[in-house]
C-alpha cells in the first residue's frame, strides 16, 4: 500500500523547467552593466569595427588582384597559333554559368594578321593535358556549340594591323589551356605559313568569388559591431550625463517631502479696512492704535495717524469708511478725497 502511494506521488511530480535566457533577460543584463563594463564593451565594439573593415579591405584586395599570364604565337604543323597551359584556375566549385564563375581576360595586340584570315578566335579548353590534340580538338568543337565546360570568343570578322582585341571569359574552376589562332572562311587555320605576328597577355581573377563573399561577410560583421558600439556609446553618455529632470519631477521636488502645498481657501478673504496707512498698521501691531473715543453702543474710534480715524464696530469689524475729526470740534465725519 505504501509503495503504491509512493508511486502515485512520484507520478504527480512535474519536472522543473530549466531557465531559458530570452531576449528580455539579455536586455536586463545589458541594463545592469556598470559604467566600466559599458566602456569596456564600447572599446571592444570599436576595435571590432576597425578589425572587420580591415579584413574586408584585404579580402576585396585579393578579389580584385589578377593573376597575369602570357602566351607565344608561333608556327606549328597545323598552322601558326598560340597554345598556353594556363594551369589550375581555382574558385568556387559550382558547375554551370553563374555569378561564381572565374573571370578571364585575354588582350591581343595585332602586329600583322595573315592576309587570308576571316576572323581571330580564342578558346579556353578545360583539359589537364595541353599536348593532347584530340582533347583540344573536341574541346574547341564543344566550346563553339556553347558548352559551359569551355570558353569561346571571336572577333566576328577581320582584324587590322596595329589594332587591339580583348576577349573575356567566365569559366568554372579547373585546368585550362588557351588557344588563339586566325581562321579562314572555311573555319581552318588561316596562317599555315606563320606570317602573322601578335602579342598575347591574359589575366585571371580566381579569388573574386571566394574573397568577395568573405569580404561581404566581414562588412556585415563590421556593421553589426558599429550598431553595438552606437548602443554602448549612448548608454555610456547617458550614465555619465544623466538626463535633466522633467518639469513634473522638478515641481514635486520643490514641494518637499510633504508633497504639494495644501489647497487654499475656497473663497476670497474677508474685506478689511481699505484705507489705513502702513505706519498705522505697524503701530497697531506693536503698541495698538490710540483710542480717541468710545461710544455707548461699543463703537470705538481709533487714531490711525496722519489725521485719519477709523471706526471699529461693536462686533470688532472695521468700517470701510475713513473718517477725520469734525472741523466743528465734536465727533468725526467721513473723509472726502
Amino acid at each position: 500500500m505504501d509503495d503504491d502511494e509512493h508511486a502515485d506521488a512520484s507520478d504527480e511530480v512535474t519536472p522543473v523547467p530549466s531557465e531559458v535566457l530570452v531576449d528580455e533577460d539579455r536586455d536586463d543584463i545589458l541594463e545592469e552593466m556598470t559604467l566600466e563594463q559599458r566602456e569596456e564593451a564600447l572599446q571592444r565594439s570599436r576595435w571590432n569595427v576597425f578589425m572587420f573593415l580591415g579584413i574586408a579591405v584585404i579580402l576585396f584586395g585579393f578579389a580584385l588582384f589578377p593573376m597575369p599570364f602570357s602566351a607565344d604565337y608561333q608556327a606549328s604543323l597545323g598552322g601558326a597559333q598560340a597554345t598556353k597551359d594556363v594551369g589550375l584556375i581555382w574558385g568556387m566549385p559550382i558547375p554551370g554559368d553563374d555569378i561564381t564563375d572565374v573571370p578571364v581576360r585575354v588582350d591581343i595586340a595585332i602586329d600583322q594578321p595573315p592576309p587570308t584570315h576571316a576572323e581571330l578566335v580564342a578558346f579556353m579548353i578545360q583539359t589537364p593535358d595541353c599536348t593532347d590534340t584530340a582533347a583540344l580538338s573536341d574541346g574547341q568543337v564543344q566550346a563553339e556549340n556553347g558548352s559551359s565546360d569551355h570558353g569561346f570568343a571571336t572577333t566576328m570578322g577581320r582584324v587590322t594591323a596595329g589594332s587591339e582585341e580583348q576577349f573575356r571569359f567566365r569559366i568554372d574552376p579547373g585546368q585550362y589551356c588557351l588557344i588563339v589562332k586566325f581562321r579562314d572562311i572555311d573555319g581552318l587555320n588561316a596562317d599555315a605559313s606563320g606570317t602573322g605576328t601578335i602579342e598575347i597577355d591574359g589575366r585571371v581573377w580566381p579569388n573574386q568569388a571566394i574573397a568577395g563573399l568573405f569580404g561581404l561577410v566581414a562588412i556585415v560583421l563590421a556593421a553589426l559591431s558599429f550598431v553595438g558600439a552606437q548602443r554602448h556609446g549612448n548608454e555610456v553618455r547617458a550614465m555619465k550625463q544623466p538626463k535633466e529632470a522633467s518639469v513634473e519631477s522638478t515641481v514635486l521636488a520643490a514641494a518637499g517631502p510633504s508633497g504639494p502645498p495644501a489647497a487654499g481657501p475656497s473663497g476670497p478673504p474677508a474685506a478689511g479696512p481699505s484705507g489705513p496707512p502702513t505706519a498705522a498698521e505697524a503701530s497697531e501691531e506693536e503698541d495698538g492704535p490710540a483710542v480717541l473715543q468710545e461710544d455707548e453702543d461699543g463703537t470705538t474710534w481709533l487714531d490711525a495717524g496722519n489725521g485719519y480715524v477709523y471706526r471699529r464696530m461693536p462686533d470688532g469689524d472695521f468700517d470701510q469708511t475713513v473718517f477725520v475729526p469734525n472741523p466743528d470740534g465734536e465727533g468725526f465725519v467721513p473723509h472726502e478725497a
